[in-house]
């Protein structure tokens, strides 16, 4: 059956062409279809084609802030590999903090934000230094303020954030990233009571990728809603059609053709206020 939107007071998704239920999926969590999402790059730690969801092309990162969030609404994005959607995010109307730890993390960002962000829509845009863990001080003035957060979550061990815009590599020090259970408690203080918490992913490599992020999440305090799964292919007489396609691989793979990754995955949680 087709889910509601993770929040009712929102937007609805744009509804999906085709819709199921989807086998081994958690009884009471709705599960929906989007099709025709581009795929986002593929992950450079790997030699298969894997797509990886810190590299969400500008159409797909549209569709899930203005599916999630109200226009003038705070949206978060504490992660700096994500400009993506920070860009998009302000773009839509929206107001936007993103979040970055070390220097080169935030002229990367601070570039891709002047050089893609409309004039008129820069104003919307914040940039803050210190990182997710920034969001976990008392003094922190965007505590229960936001009404989305969104974060990725590649399954390809080794993944590193997207390469600064300049597209030079970024140091061993700039790949640094927070890990998760920082992650959540940021997003959980961040977002107001109802608000939503995003995570992009998929489980090209480890299958039981989603599941540790479920229960990462549910740790922290959020309530896990929905899973929307971004079909990379048009869907027409419930067949997939073609014409989008994961990224190529680099090399020859054996094989690669039949089992280029098809999905990418939406895990939609709420914030229900302070734990007990």
């Amino acid at each position: 059956m087709t889910g509601p939107s993770a929040h009712p007071a929102q937007p609805p998704a744009p509804p999906p062409a085709q819709a199921g239920p989807v086998p081994g999926a958690r009884a009471g969590v709705p599960v929906s279809i989007w099709p025709a999402v581009p795929p986002p790059d593929r992950c450079p730690a790997g030699s298969d084609p894997v797509p990886c969801p810190q590299r969400l092309g500008v159409q797909a990162g549209l569709r899930v802030i203005t599916a999630f969030s109200r226009p003038s609404a705070l949206v978060v994005i504490p992660e700096p590999g994500t400009g993506t959607l920070a860009v998009t995010a302000a773009a839509a109307g929206r107001h936007v903090l993103a979040l970055a730890a070390s220097p080169g993390q935030r002229h990367a960002l601070a570039h891709r934000l002047g050089r893609d962000l409309p004039r008129a829509c820069r104003p919307l845009a914040r940039l803050r230094p210190g990182g997710p863990a920034s969001l976990l001080q008392a003094a922190s003035p965007y505590a229960g303020q936001a009404g989305l957060a969104v974060i990725t979550a590649c399954a390809t061990p080794g993944c590193p954030p997207p390469a600064p815009a300049s597209g030079t590599p970024a140091t061993a020090g700039e790949a640094a990233q927070p890990g998760p259970g920082e992650l959540y408690a940021a997003c959980q203080r961040v977002l107001a009571p109802g608000g939503v918490l995003v995570v992009i992913t998929n489980a090209a490599r480890q299958p039981g990728h989603p599941g540790e992020l479920i229960a990462a999440a549910r740790a922290a305090g959020f309530t896990y809603t929905q899973h929307i799964i971004a079909v990379h292919a048009a869907i027409r007489a419930s067949r997939l059609t073609p014409g989008l396609t994961s990224p190529p691989s680099t090399g020859p793979q054996p094989g690669a053709a039949r089992h280029l990754p098809a999905h990418t995955d939406l895990l939609i949680f709420t914030e229900g206020g302070p734990r007990p």
